[in-house]
């Protein structure tokens, strides 16, 4: 019974749409998950999943990669905002999504790869909620309401730099 109470208080705490808030501190972790994700190890899979051109071995290491950072994000030690504004979670997992099914069935596991699932889940809410960032580059394709008028006006050339010389310097050859 306590424990349905506190399920259901944190429940409400964290609502389906609070993402975390994103901190200068966790810059550090998300360059980490990016040296980990472009690394010599796993940047060729990761190159291959984006190009949707995925080898047989590439399947499970890039699940495990994600179940991985997905526990940290689901634990709160990186908030999912800056995890699903950089990556994009739930079509890795569509991707991945059939080799984990059949190596769950396989091992019997069924918490293979669940960190992974459910940040992916979570992914999908994160962007349901966001429209992309460039939308104001397809302005009239859709009926939305036009970006207000105004920015930075016209563009003055940039001066040249002082001191610079009007030759350029010779080189030794």
């Amino acid at each position: 019974m306590r424990t349905k109470i506190l399920t259901s208080r944190l429940v409400a705490v964290r609502s389906s749409t609070d993402f975390g808030r994103v901190l200068p501190e966790h810059a550090l972790t998300f360059i980490a998950i990016s040296n980990m994700l472009h690394s010599d190890t796993t940047g060729p899979a990761f190159g291959r999943l984006l190009k949707k051109s995925l080898e047989r071995d590439d399947y499970v290491l890039l699940a495990h990669l994600f179940e991985e950072i997905s526990v940290l994000a689901l634990h709160h030690l990186i908030p999912e905002a800056l995890l699903f504004d950089a990556f994009a979670f739930d079509l890795y997992w569509d991707e991945l999504r059939e080799d984990v099914m059949r190596l769950r069935a396989q091992t019997g596991n069924e918490k293979f790869c669940e960190n992974f699932e459910l940040a992916a889940e979570r992914a999908r809410e994160y962007r349901a909620d966001r429209p992309p960032k460039t939308r104001w580059m397809h302005k009239g394709e859709h009926d939305e309401p036009a970006d207000p008028e105004g920015g930075l006006g016209a563009r003055l050339p940039d001066p040249s730099p002082k001191g610079a010389p009007s030759e350029p310097v010779p080189t030794r050859s």
